[in-house]
């Protein structure tokens, strides 16, 4: 018996990748490279690995569209399984890891291990390539098994291969062109990426899944298994820090050392084997750097708060790991206040600022289902030039920013039908407000909990709305609360032109029942 390892890279990640010239490999490759030669019970195990989209020796163009939308993903899919039909022998046991990209890359892959896999040994190279394709494009992506010819040999009588260990960090299912990049993605094609189950499938007796709680960038929306509480051995656990921050690849590694030592220790637990001291080598500090993903370019894109539990229950410490858990009790003096717990007990009020230059004001207020609040306001802020209170700037006063507005608002009517005859929901038109429907500058209320969808992203890594409230009108009837998930708060405004807002508002919520 043999232990067979396949490990896949993160988006234009690969093993020489630095930090400011500072090695900065992910957590990926430091997996791959702490893996025994033999695990603790004189078991041979065999090693994979392939760099990320966008990571390989490629030239530029191809570099760009990989790590950009996706491009290749189908090939490293096939690559990994095809190094599996080449080494397998019945009875070895297969473990997968990825990140990023990389995860949905491993995910996909036990996927299509669970239609079977081919015994590759002593043919061509080229009638394997050809093999493996086939089963790819016929058997899984069409999920039609009859579609793979029947003298092809198959390892289990073509039935699914067990996979012993799945773990991934930080799963990002983003390919193709993002919805919200309109006419361009009219280019794309849908029919090239929707092919992914989101669940765990039941030839994965183990599955690890560990997310990043802070990531803010929209395109970067984990993907769930969206069956993880029916499967029977997989747990999903949220760590402090954004995308990289678990997945690994930045020079400081506190905290994704955490993540890396917990995914070592449950494929330990599940019979892999890693070197003598390996583990000794991390540092995992909850209270070390957090970094900020959501610059440079990405500041120009949308950003998104993840719907995550509530922290600080003890109900619901087992989704959070612990250095999740030290980092909000301890709070580091060096970043705001960590996920500080506010709760409010019926009759209880909070009064809070929204600020007119904030996209998300976090209220650290979590509502849940069934609670009912009402809301008022005091005070006025500015939309450029213009002074309104928490209604919005739609009143009888005529202002060149309404002029300015009426202009958008028809470029929000063609934002409107584009959308009815896309089907694309997450249009955002350049110049129209965030949400369409509701008056300009009114206060709204974004409840993060990706509108109670079962699955919050789509393929090509467009999340679904979260749940939005025009605040006003819920001054005197109360807002009953039906899918729970913090409160966040921001005027409707143009994405792009808050900066030139000033002043703030202040909020008061009160829990009325």
């Amino acid at each position: 018996m043999t232990n067979l390892i396949i490990c896949c890279d993160g988006t234009w990640n690969n093993p020489s990748q630095e930090d400011n010239g500072v090695p900065a490999p992910t957590n990926v490759v430091k997996l791959f490279n702490a893996i025994g030669d033999h695990d603790g019970t004189g078991t041979l195990q065999k090693k994979y690995y392939h760099p990320g989209l966008g990571g390989e020796d490629m030239g530029l163009k191809e570099k760009l569209l990989g790590g950009a939308l996706g491009v290749g993903i189908t090939r490293h899919i096939c690559s990994a399984y095809h190094w599996l039909g080449t080494q397998y022998e019945d009875g070895d046991q297969v473990y997968i890891f990825g990140f990023s990209r990389g995860a949905f890359t491993a995910r996909c892959l036990a996927g299509m291990l669970n239609k079977g896999l081919l015994n590759l040994r002593g043919i061509s190279s080229r009638q394997a390539w050809r093999r493996v394709e086939s089963a790819y494009k016929s058997g899984y992506r069409k999920n039609k098994r009859n579609r793979i010819k029947s003298e092809w040999a198959a390892f289990n009588r073509g039935n699914g291969l067990k996979v012993q260990f799945l773990g991934v960090w930080d799963t990002v299912g983003a390919l193709g062109i993002p919805d919200d990049l309109e006419l361009l993605n009219l280019l794309d094609r849908p029919d090239k990426w929707r092919f992914h189950d989101s669940k765990l499938g039941k030839n994965v007796r183990c599955g690890r899944h560990a997310m990043a709680l802070d990531e803010l960038r929209s395109s970067f929306t984990v993907t769930h298994w969206s069956n993880a509480d029916k499967h029977e051995n997989c747990q999903e656990l949220w760590f402090p820090g954004v995308h990289s921050d678990v997945g690994g690849g930045y020079a400081e590694t506190d905290l994704s050392d955490s993540a890396l030592g917990w995914m070592m220790a449950e494929a330990e637990s599940q019979g892999l084997g890693f070197r003598s001291g390996a583990v000794d080598q991390l540092q995992p500090n909850p209270n070390g750097v957090m970094h900020n993903s959501y610059r440079g370019l990405f500041a120009t894109m949308r950003s998104r708060p993840r719907a995550i539990p509530e922290m600080g229950l003890d109900a619901n410490s087992s989704v959070f790991h612990d250095s999740a858990l030290t980092r909000q009790q301890t709070s580091p003096l060096s970043y705001p206040e960590y996920y500080p717990h506010r709760s409010l007990d019926v009759g209880e009020s909070i009064t809070l600022p929204v600020y007119a230059d904030t996209r998300w004001n976090p209220t650290h207020l979590f509502l849940n289902a069934g609670e009912e609040y009402t809301f008022s306001a005091s005070g006025e802020w500015q939309d450029s030039a213009d002074t309104c209170d928490w209604h919005g700037t739609e009143d009888d006063k005529l202002t060149v920013g309404d002029i300015i507005r009426s202009t958008s608002a028809f470029l929000g009517r063609f934002e409107s039908l584009y959308r009815k005859l896309t089907d694309n929901n997450a249009t955002d038109v350049l110049g129209t407000k965030r949400i369409e429907n509701f008056p300009w500058f009114v206060l709204v209320g974004a409840i993060a909990n990706d509108s109670g969808a079962d699955n919050a992203v789509a393929n090509d890594g467009s999340p679904v709305a979260h749940e939005y409230i025009k605040l006003p009108d819920f001054a005197t009837p109360p807002l009953k609360v039906t899918q729970a998930g913090y409160l966040y708060t921001f005027p409707n405004d143009v994405w792009s032109l808050y900066e030139n807002n000033h002043g703030s508002i202040d909020l008061t919520i009160t829990r009325v029942s």
